[in-house]
């Protein structure tokens, strides 16, 4: 009896089992539901081709949690795949890697370099590579940030660094030269293009090829040289324009002597030092060379005569003015 019952159960599972292999094998294309769970220790395989092969859904059938679609061969995770791999919502990982390049916040059409957005970049020659970046929108860095290559701000780069605009620093710090108007580089400081004719040579030199306007006090501790013409334009008056040392003008005079407070000399003939008191004007009369006698008193000197030729001397002490 046991035997019998025994028999009868075998048989009626295994024509359970044929029935189930049946209608996945597709001997009946009707819909079939299991409701109890299934597990194989085999492989399990889909070989119908279809947009939605395989879906998984939530228990009222209206969510989509995981599609398979087995003629474009695409997966999607939330909602059907438009691509080969495609998530609807948020995703993370432990670690990313991808053999190409890196599209975030674009459209499905992809670049030959990575980006984040959905504009293009406009120096086509410098980023087309897969290990280029393109952020479309603002780029904020809290930390170091190290750069390698150049650096170009508003336009393209010539140099290590290069802003196409107004650049601003609260201060300006530079181990070598700074060169203004020009992307050549020398061994001196200069704003132009033009060389120096004057053996500039260190990073303390500076050569300015225009216009110089300095509107407040100018001091020169060494020898300064004037190539054309030096002109004080204006009044300067005692208190205004003064000198604190010996004033030499000119060569080849007593200026060991510390007895001069002021020399004029020049080379060697006739009228090589030669003195202008007054204008250059017809009209300018009676210049006077004011000076301090031995009493410490003023003596003011002025020369009375015909032109070209000196016939008398006249020599007037007063102690206020030009007579």
């Amino acid at each position: 009896m046991n035997k019998s019952r025994y028999t009868l159960r075998s048989t009626v599972a295994i024509i359970a089992a044929f029935s189930f292999v049946f209608l996945l094998a597709g001997g009946a294309y009707a819909a079939s539901t299991i409701g109890t769970n299934m597990s194989t220790t085999g492989t399990f395989l889909q070989t119908v081709g279809s947009a939605t092969a395989a879906r998984f859904q939530n228990a009222a059938g209206t969510t989509t949690v995981l599609a398979v679609d087995t003629t474009n061969t695409r997966v999607g995770v939330g909602a059907a795949p438009s691509t080969t791999f495609e998530v609807q919502g948020t995703a993370s990982a432990s670690y990313f890697f991808t053999l190409n390049t890196l599209q975030v916040a674009g459209v499905a059409a992809t670049v030959t370099y990575s980006r984040f957005g959905t504009g293009t970049t406009g120096y086509t020659a410098d980023l087309d590579a897969s290990n280029d970046l393109l952020v479309t929108g603002a780029l904020e860095v809290d930390g170091n940030a190290f750069f390698d290559g150049k650096v170009g701000i508003g336009g393209a780069t010539n140099t290590k660094f290069e802003v196409q605009g107004t650049a601003s620093a609260s201060y300006f710090l530079t181990g070598n030269t700074i060169q203004v108007g020009g992307f050549a580089s020398v061994a001196y400081n200069r704003f132009g293009t033009t060389a120096t004719t004057n053996g500039l040579a260190a990073t303390n030199d500076v050569l300015i090829n225009g216009i110089l306007e300095v509107d407040g006090k100018t001091f020169l501790d060494a020898t300064a040289s004037v190539t054309t013409g030096f002109e004080v334009v204006g009044y300067a008056s005692a208190k205004d324009s003064f000198v604190t040392r010996s004033l030499v003008i000119g060569n080849n005079v007593a200026s060991s002597n510390t007895a001069y407070s002021a020399e004029f000399g020049g080379g060697g003939g006739t009228a090589t030092v030669s003195l202008l008191f007054g204008s250059s004007s017809v009209s300018s009369k009676g210049t006077c060379l004011q000076m301090k006698n031995m009493d410490g008193e003023w003596v003011y000197l002025r020369i009375k005569g015909e032109l070209g030729t000196v016939s008398s001397m006249s020599l007037v002490i007063n102690r206020n003015r030009c007579l």
